[in-house]
């Protein structure tokens, strides 16, 4: 064992749990704000009147003693041994204008998150041995782990499909190209299929059934036979083979033609104008979100779709293999920062939802309108605590949080580190269950379950690490340093 001292050295200086640490933190640090960011206008029936948010904000854990009185410094020992939640207080600058003049602007209350414990929102982050031992806690204790009404609960990692990446696969005589595109809280599957004859389809969320690509592309700006061909590898016979039948089927000349294609689907029996308009707003919304959500991003999603449909044709002229997608390349690990980003982008949703709600009913009822009367903070609070509570998910997951277990020093160890797939355990004929090379220093492969949940749930290696998000912008900077641009027509 001459690497044993290296991997001593490793666990002496790295938490078991810092990448939930890690995680978890990135989602107060950074992604509550775009979660804000993402609903910043609130505009309710009455349009007279608007509400404007920015700046959220966590504090460290407090409580509200029985007389109302908050204290500060309340430590996890002390929220399990009264059946506390260990949570901090959420604070929102809202501004509240009427006819576009401010009537009120608050620091508002909008609710409790839960800490994770030796998170930078945590009273025990940073402490020594002797400072944990003094605060009732154990010093070899991982942390990453909350307190939700006493009991200790850690989320368990889901094992998910890679968003906005390219997967092509065959099905039955079709060869498919499919990515997951992710913008927020919407995920939409945009599916481009060959068939057998060489016809390129196209499906994405709203779209028309059997809409045909080359259609699309036209409403998304590429008008003319040159720039179609132009999107496509000109140098690959076969691809341009296959190009150059799709544009004799195609009997649609102009870009507004392509667009009523769509909107007589996604308005039927409307006017041209309010067609075109409802067509144009579905394929910004809801095609390749991930590229953009603009008019001026159809063009970048147009080459995008090209270049799908140029996998699916190298696919069925076996220039291409298809994707594995038990491949750990192809699979992306979403960690408790993550999930807590799910719940609390669903559970913001929802208090704006009763914000609009309190505003109408206020103004309706001719009474005084300002921000502590239409706040409600349970609106948060208790979906958030619900959700820890149960283990229900978002998107209907379940078993998401469980209770820690304590039996021994291991047994929490290897709750922090399980993994669970999303896929139904009732089916057998699973490649998933199967050990993938690509397990290989990343996952156990003895430790999983007996029973239906076999090779579903999993453990990672104790030297694997799981990295957080990354942001994309200073690849974009750098790109538009060495001038990479989208091509213009």
């Amino acid at each position: 064992m001459n690497g044993w001292p290296l991997i001593k050295s490793y666990f002496d200086s790295k938490n078991i749990a810092q990448q939930e640490i890690d995680s978890y933190n990135q989602f107060i640090n950074s992604k509550l704000d775009e979660i804000v960011e993402e609903n910043k206008t609130i505009v309710p029936k009455i349009e007279e009147v608007k509400i404007e948010l920015k700046n959220i904000e966590i504090l460290k854990p407090r409580i509200i003693e029985a007389d109302g009185s908050p204290r500060a410094n309340f430590l996890p020992m002390e929220a399990r041994t009264r059946n506390r939640t260990y949570s901090g207080p959420i604070f929102l600058s809202m501004k509240l204008l009427r006819r576009e003049v401010e009537q009120d602007e608050k620091r508002a209350y909008i609710g409790e998150m839960p800490v994770m414990l030796k998170s930078n929102r945590c009273w025990l982050e940073g402490l020594n041995s002797e400072e944990l031992i003094e605060t009732g806690e154990d010093p070899m204790d991982f942390g990453a782990y909350f307190i939700i009404n006493g009991s200790e609960k850690s989320l368990m990692t889901q094992e998910v499909l890679s968003s906005d990446r390219v997967l092509v696969s065959k099905q039955t005589d079709k060869s498919i190209a499919e990515v997951i595109s992710t913008k927020g809280a919407f995920k939409g599957r945009v599916r481009i299929s060959r068939n057998l004859d060489g016809v390129l389809a196209v499906t994405f969320p709203s779209s028309p059934r059997k809409l045909k690509l080359f259609i699309l592309l036209k409403a998304l700006g590429l008008t003319n036979e040159k720039d179609i061909k132009g999107a496509f590898p000109e140098e690959e016979k076969e691809i341009m083979n296959d190009v150059l039948l799709n544009l004799e089927l195609d009997d649609i000349k102009k870009e507004d033609d392509a667009l009523d294609k769509i909107g007589k689907y996604v308005a039927p029996g409307q006017v041209i104008e309010y067609r075109l308009r409802r067509a144009k707003e579905v394929i910004d919304a809801f095609l390749l979100p991930h590229i953009g959500q603009r008019a001026e991003d159809r063009l970048a999603k147009a080459y995008y779709l090209a270049m799908m449909a140029t996998k699916a044709i190298e696919l069925s002229y076996g220039i291409r293999k298809e994707d594995d997608k038990d491949h750990y390349k192809n699979k992306r690990l979403e960690l408790s920062g993550k999930l807590m980003e799910h719940l609390f982008r669903y559970s913001f949703k929802y208090f704006i939802k009763d914000l609009k709600f309190q505003i109408d009913r206020t103004v309706t009822r001719r009474r005084k309108l300002n921000i502590s009367t239409v706040v409600r903070p349970g609106a948060i609070s208790e979906r958030i605590r619900f959700a820890m509570s149960t283990g229900n998910w978002i998107g209907r997951a379940t078993g998401v949080s469980k209770f820690m277990e304590r039996v021994n020093y291991l047994a929490p160890l290897t709750d922090l580190r399980k993994v669970k797939s999303p896929l139904d355990k009732n089916r057998e004929l699973y490649e998933a269950r199967d050990v993938h090379g690509t397990h290989w220093g990343r996952l156990d492969p003895i430790e999983t379950p007996d029973g239906p949940q076999c090779g579903l749930v999993k453990n990672l290696s104790l030297l694997a690490e799981v990295t957080v998000d990354t942001p994309e912008e200073p690849i974009e900077t750098i790109l538009d340093q060495m001038n990479v641009k989208l091509k213009k027509l």
